[in-house]
């Protein structure tokens, strides 16, 4: 066994040839501008989000003061009515307009009308208790 050699002239050259053209190379901007538009559009969603967070939280503020605003109001108000309905104040007023006690009281009843004893109202709030905890 005998080894062949690797070149030798008996070997003939193949017909085929290399043809060198142009090369046509990928558009490599392509994919970079896609990139690029979608981390602008990317940005600016976030912009986008951070402003509407920050309106909300904003109005959410605003909303506050006027809650806080609205109990001072409250608490002032119920500062007036208890002013305003204190023994201290009416009894003076209603001595300047002549107003007194009676001397007799006589309690006036329309016909038809029954009159509730306060033992019969304590009666029948102690039932509607008992009826309205009985129920699920």
């Amino acid at each position: 066994m005998t080894v062949r050699p690797l070149r030798s002239s008996d070997v003939a050259s193949a017909p085929l040839r290399v043809v060198r053209g142009r090369r046509i190379g990928r558009p490599q901007i392509g994919v970079w501008a896609v990139y690029t538009v979608v981390a602008i559009v990317a940005f600016f969603a976030l912009i986008y989000s951070r402003t509407a967070l920050d309106r909300s939280a904003i109005e959410l503020q605003a909303v506050n003061e006027q809650i806080a605003e609205a109990e001072n109001t409250f608490q002032q108000l119920r500062l007036e009515v208890a002013r305003l309905g204190s023994p201290d104040r009416i009894v003076p007023a209603a001595a300047e307009l002549g107003l007194v006690y009676p001397d007799v009281v006589v309690p006036v009843a329309a016909a038809g009308v029954v009159a509730v004893e306060r033992n019969e109202l304590e009666q029948r709030w102690a039932e509607v208790k008992s009826v309205l905890s009985a129920s699920p």
